[in-house]
């Protein structure tokens, strides 16, 4: 009787609970969010509202992604020299940057002095001895490919709009309704300093319908690559990234040559075929809304297919014995204006 009581009374007694605490949460790393916001409460309230009065100078000017740029970049020199009124300090202090963080810092200070009327600032860069490599054109065959393999119209649209204009990646998500025409197509860029650069280029009848099938239902003012949600709102370049990259997957697929295939081949490919049909280098340029025609000369040294390089040097028209000695060796005259002159020579034949 005993054993069995006490036996009853271990059974019946409570179970002890012993509490295991918790591990910590791990902590989270930084968002590039949040490391901004964190930077730019640090400025004192002075600065932070110079910053904000040239950022709100420019919105109507410049993009948001360039705006965000400008604005870390202004933030992380008022952190580090403590005010940006100095224009000596702060340009000395710019110029030992390096990579794009340069460049955005650059762009931002001119606009931060210019509204501020700050004096104008002078930066010592050293100049870029090297050039851009020369980018790979695919063929005609495989653009022409890519064009029909996107399922959405719009896409398809898109793409067929780079091909016959030679539009810039960005430059359709600009394009309105009321751009629109019977045979054409206005393309606008908008470029730092505020303005706006248009110009007007033809199309077939088949991007023509395929545009307009695009504008059914929305206001000349809404734009004709939208959200689907949204006509007030257009796409953008990343959207076109990720559809270019699954065109490239498609085509590898199928035994298609894909290297080179971007957004911007198209723009080369436009330029080079113009420029072989019309021989008129500024017929390239307005077409291609380049200011500076020693820009679209980088378009002479493509072919398709396979990539042709040329040697190319400019003179000034009173420079008679280089041009002479230009002649002499067979170098081959391209463009004149009225105070320089263009040749070129193949580097090697193919």
């Amino acid at each position: 009787m005993d054993s069995e009581s006490g036996d009853r009374r271990l059974t019946s007694r409570p179970p002890t609970w012993v509490q295991i605490p918790s591990p910590a949460p791990p902590r989270k790393a930084l968002t590039p969010l949040t490391a901004r916001r964190r930077r730019w409460l640090r400025l004192d309230p002075e600065t932070r509202g110079r910053i904000l009065k040239v950022l709100m100078a420019l919105r109507n000017r410049l993009s948001e992604s360039t705006l965000r740029d400008y604005a870390d970049a202004l933030t992380r020199l008022g952190l580090e020299l403590g005010t940006l009124d100095d224009v000596e300090t702060t340009a000395k202090a710019i110029s030992a940057l390096k990579g794009h963080r340069l460049e955005s810092s650059v762009s931002a200070y001119r606009h931060y002095c210019r509204i501020l009327r700050l004096p104008e600032p002078t930066f010592e860069i050293p100049k870029r001895r090297h050039r851009r490599p020369l980018p790979y054109v695919p063929n005609d065959k495989v653009l022409k490919a890519s064009l029909v393999i996107p399922r959405r119209s719009k896409w398809r649209a898109y793409l067929r709009l780079l091909y016959e204009t030679g539009a810039r990646p960005s430059e359709p998500f600009n394009l309105r309704v009321q751009d629109i025409l019977e045979d054409k197509v206005r393309l606008r860029t908008l470029k730092r300093g505020g303005y706006t650069r248009e110009r007007e280029i033809p199309i077939s009848p088949l991007l023509a319908g395929l545009l307009r099938s695009l504008c059914i239902g929305k206001k000349p003012e809404d734009y004709v690559f939208s959200l689907d949600r949204d006509p007030k709102k257009p796409l953008n370049r990343k959207r076109a990234q990720r559809i270019l990259e699954h065109v490239r997957k498609i085509l590898k697929s199928q035994g298609y040559d894909v290297r080179g295939l971007r957004l911007h081949a198209y723009r080369h490919a436009y330029a080079t075929r113009l420029y072989q049909a019309t021989k008129d280098l500024a017929l390239v340029q307005r077409a291609l809304g380049h200011k500076n025609l020693e820009t679209t000369m980088i378009y002479l040294h493509i072919q398709p297919g396979q990539p042709r390089l040329y040697e190319v040097k400019v003179f000034r028209l009173d420079q008679e014995e280089e041009i002479s000695t230009c002649i002499a060796e067979g170098w081959e005259k391209i463009l004149q204006t009225k105070d320089k002159v263009w040749f070129r020579r193949p580097r090697w034949l193919p």
